[in-house]
């Protein structure tokens, strides 16, 4: 089952390439047969943006713009027709004057790559397309896309709203080519969920040797030693069956418990050079380290789909601990069982034994970056173009941008002390699909406002708080996830990380086997590791951000 899978990927990268081939060769400038021309709204001469001093710059309103266009999204989980009805739907019409239809992605991810590939290719009716990062740089790669740079000078919000690095990311060759839409903040998905009544007791029990709680003194970590000490007790409360602590299938980077080791994401810098996670200083300790919980019986590992995880693990109370994303908190924390959710609490990282409750010394796998791209087909006209952006931009003004994503004071949110809380049912009921109408974010407000989505259960804001402790200091990204179309990246790196994995699971959660951390780089460099890593050096030594991407140092 595994080969078919990574047969499937590497089938579908050929596939890809062979179809934007075609339209990489299609003529340039030339238009579709689409008839929504309307009567225009603005001047008629070529839109160009002055340079300064030669005049008044263009504005938005100065250009012709249809009225009317078709737009492609990410799948909502509604249909299409609820979809074009919704309050959000009707809100943006009436705010942007623009009569958009809405169209959705599948949710299926190879037949949405597929619907997103048919639309290039056959120049289907579509004046706006919002595609994931990957497949932007793909569409970028094939000279698919209409550059936006003199409707984006000409915009009121969207130059202001959105960073200079985020129009990096969305520019080649002097040309920005889509509307980059960041994700919400900085953020870790996930923590170690654990029984805050067993380590009280432990620490009752244990007067002269207790463990000190996670908490904001010490960043809500644990050492290496106590988090070890913790399980060893857990294991002797949990119900027969049971294990300390619960582990998913195929989460061999535990990513609360890799930078005690050193290793800051799956991707980092070392010496000034990127290196899979396998390859950095400390994976031989963190491998020692997780097979002996494992050989000391403190680990349950889910060996298939099939198998409980972590979180229904915790939910039945089968275990003591389990890494699990802050969405799986309510879920965790309701029971009907003794153990309260007073009684379930979070560490957000373990530190080596020598940086006991140094909150300075936590580190924490983050993400942020940009996830989707909101792009125009080459074949499109300047009118359709002019409208998408201008409709692009209208949406981010100030005020209406809070309407659009949290609703009404009162009735959908609250504000308390400058933060948002949602109001249930309500909330869910009428913002649902507000994320999908999103095409580029005022950044800096969306930080705040997102908030509101993590706070639908007093579990899980207290997780995601947890999680996301001082997360401006303790956070290192992944560069890899901003990194351009890569040919050996994209085409080896998805086979040997899954090779890699499952090596590691037999090495780590298997009786009688035990590898070496030569034995497992030999397993990555035998499907193509070295060229891989040689090629992401290559363009990461070559990259202007760089230095900008991670303010957050190696401890």
């Amino acid at each position: 089952m595994k080969g078919k899978k990574i047969a499937k990927v590497l089938t579908m990268l050929l596939i890809l390439a062979t179809m934007f081939t075609v339209v990489g060769c299609s003529k340039k400038g030339e238009e579709d047969n689409t008839e929504t021309k309307t009567e225009t709204t603005g001047k008629t001469e070529t839109a160009e943006t002055p340079n300064e001093g030669e005049g008044t710059a263009k504005t938005l309103a100065d250009y012709e713009k249809v009225n009317a266009f078709k737009y492609f999204g990410m799948g909502s989980g509604v249909e299409t027709e609820q979809f074009n009805n919704s309050p959000t739907a009707q809100l943006v019409k009436e705010h942007t004057g623009y009569d958009v239809y809405y169209d959705q992605a599948p949710a299926d991810p190879i037949d949405a790559q597929t619907a997103i590939t048919n639309i290039f290719m056959l120049k289907s009716d579509y004046q706006a397309v919002k595609v994931s990062k990957e497949q932007f740089y793909t569409l970028l790669e094939m000279d698919a896309l209409l550059p936006i740079t003199e409707y984006v000078n000409a915009s009121t919000n969207l130059k202001e709203v959105i960073t200079d690095f985020g129009w990096q990311t969305a520019t080649k060759d002097g040309e920005i080519y889509a509307i980059p839409q960041k994700n919400a903040r900085l953020a870790s998905d996930t923590a170690i969920a654990f029984r805050l009544d067993w380590l009280n007791e432990y620490n009752t029990a244990n007067p002269n040797a207790q463990i000190p709680v996670p908490s904001k003194e010490n960043n809500y970590s644990m050492t290496l030693s106590d988090f070890k000490a913790m399980l060893t007790f857990f294991a002797t409360k949990v119900p027969a069956g049971g294990k300390a602590m619960a582990i998913d299938v195929q989460t061999v980077y535990q990513e609360n418990i890799l930078p005690a080791f050193g290793i800051y994401n799956e991707w980092a810098e070392v010496n000034g050079k990127l290196e899979y996670a396998i390859n950095q200083p400390g994976f031989e300790d963190y491998m020692k380290y997780m097979e002996d919980l494992f050989d000391n019986g403190l680990i349950q590992y889910q060996a298939t789909a099939n198998d409980a995880g972590a979180a229904k693990s915790l939910q039945a109370r089968t275990v003591g601990a389990g890494r699990i994303p802050h969405w799986n908190a309510a879920t965790i924390e309701a029971t009907d069982t003794a153990a309260t959710d007073d009684n379930i609490s979070y560490i957000q990282a373990l530190v080596p034994d020598e940086n006991k409750g140094d909150a300075n010394a936590v580190r924490v796998f983050a993400k942020q970056g940009y996830g989707f791209y909101t792009v125009i087909p080459k074949y499109s006209t300047p009118e359709q173009a002019a409208a998408v952006i201008d409709w692009a931009d209208k949406k981010l003004d100030k005020d209406f941008f809070l309407e659009m994503v949290l609703g009404t004071e009162g009735e959908t949110y609250t504000v308390e002390n400058g933060e948002y809380y949602p109001i249930l049912p309500t909330f869910d009921e009428k913002q649902g699909l507000a994320d999908k109408f999103m095409d580029g974010i005022r950044e800096d407000d969306y930080a705040t406002y997102w908030l509101c989505r993590t706070r639908k259960t007093e579990a899980q804001d207290k997780m995601f708080s947890i999680a996301n402790y001082n997360i401006e200091k303790t956070g290192i990204q992944n560069p890899i996830t901003v990194m351009p179309p890569n040919t050996a990246y994209d085409t080896y790196y998805t086979a040997a990380n899954i090779e890699v994995k499952d090596t590691l699971v037999t090495t780590l959660f298997e009786k009688g086997t035990s590898l070496s951390v030569d034995d497992i780089k030999a397993v990555f460099n035998g499907l193509q590791g070295e060229e891989i890593t040689a090629s992401v050096n290559e363009w990461y030594q070559n990259w202007e951000l760089k230095d900008s991407f991670n303010t957050v140092q190696p401890r």
